[in-house]
């Protein structure tokens, strides 16, 4: 049902990935930026950032919980590990207007959105990005630590199908 791509603005100062060591896995440098912002690596959050990292989101709290099975603690444990790894730029959240937010690994290598479907609720990456332009005159007028969120909901074409007059 949901393509699950991996989305990223760039981090920023402590929270930004190292590309230099390519012996270092995406989880091995989310730890070492985890421990040098002072969280606590505990097992729930290594289990988190396991999945995150090695699987595609956008994934609901729920649906981590349920992919960790007993490794993430419960679920009170899981929203407290995605705010911790959000607070630490790892994972951005995503709002795709239907009340529950959605996490996916923040890499920092490449920037995305997301077209969602309304009937089906079906989730496509959308590669290109207009809205850097916009970041970069708000950065101008001198803003900073500027970052924003684009999500484009459609009815797709397989729903299309199904029912014409959507």
């Amino acid at each position: 049902m949901h393509s699950h791509p991996k989305h990223a603005h760039p981090h920023e100062s402590a929270g930004k990935i190292s590309r230099g060591e390519p012996s270092k896995t995406a989880l091995e440098n989310s730890l070492g930026i985890l421990r040098d912002l002072g969280h606590r690596i505990t097992g729930p959050r290594k289990a988190l950032l396991s999945v995150l990292t090695s699987e595609h989101g956008p994934f609901t709290a729920e649906e981590l919980h349920c992919k960790l099975s007993g490794k993430g603690g419960d679920p009170v444990t899981v929203y407290r590990g995605l705010a911790a790894l959000e607070e630490a730029n790892l994972v951005r959240r995503c709002d795709f207007g239907d009340g529950v937010y959605r996490y996916e690994y923040n890499s920092g290598e490449h920037h995305h959105h997301h077209i969602i479907c309304r009937s089906c609720s079906s989730v496509q990456i959308l590669e290109v990005c207009f809205a850097d332009a916009l970041e970069n005159l708000v950065r101008q007028m001198g803003y900073s630590n500027v970052t924003h969120t684009l999500e484009i909901f459609a009815i797709c074409k397989a729903c299309q199908k199904t029912a014409p007059n959507t």
